[in-house]
Parts: C-alpha cells; sequence; structure tokens
C-alpha cells in the first residue's frame, strides 16, 4: 500500500498588498486544499489571492479551493503564492501526495 504523505501549514503576509510561495518547494501534492483563513479557525479579514503563475484565484474569507494534479503529476508548493490585500491575511493549505501515483513534476 502506497504511503499517503500529508503537510499542513499558514502562510500569511505581515504588510498589505504581500506576496509570498505558498510553501517551500520540499512539500509535494497531487491534490492540494486551500482555506481562507489566516490561522486555524480565524478567518481572513479580506480577499486573499491564491497565484500560479499570472493567474490569481480569489479566495474569499472561509472558502475552500482543490486542485488536483494533472496526469498524476505532483505540484511543489513553491509554484504557488499567497498575494494579499489586508495586512496579516493568508491561506492555510493541506498538500496530500501519494508517492506510488506521481511520476513527476509539473516543471
Amino acid at each position: 500500500m502506497a504511503d499517503i504523505n500529508l503537510a499542513t501549514a499558514y502562510t500569511t503576509n505581515a504588510g498589505a498588498a504581500g506576496s509570498s510561495a505558498l510553501g517551500a518547494a520540499s512539500v509535494k501534492a497531487d491534490t492540494l486544499l486551500v482555506v481562507g483563513h489566516k490561522a486555524a479557525k480565524t478567518e481572513n479579514s479580506g480577499t486573499v489571492y491564491l497565484g500560479f503563475g499570472t493567474v490569481k484565484i480569489p479566495v474569499e474569507p472561509g472558502d475552500m479551493v482543490s486542485i488536483d494534479g494533472i496526469n498524476n503529476k505532483e505540484y511543489t508548493l513553491d509554484q504557488f503564492t499567497v498575494e494579499n490585500v489586508t495586512a496579516g491575511d493568508g491561506l492555510g493549505y493541506v498538500a496530500l501526495n501519494n508517492d506510488e501515483l506521481n511520476v513527476g513534476s509539473l516543471y
């Protein structure tokens, strides 16, 4: 049976209009769940954007976005950015990675 690796964390930006990587290059996911919270049980004050290249996906306070890998490929969390409008806001993530399914990264 394959091992399922799980990583969870929150990424926030201290200043308004901040931008940072969602997570480290060493964290991989074939399924990524992102939630509009700045901490456990603490919703953001405003919209935060999950960036992937030039595309910015709006995540409203408390909302969740799910992104699955394409053709069993995995993401690395440094491929995504957290871009906030309001100081202190951010995103939480749950990165699930099934090592047996993955054959390479998207990049």
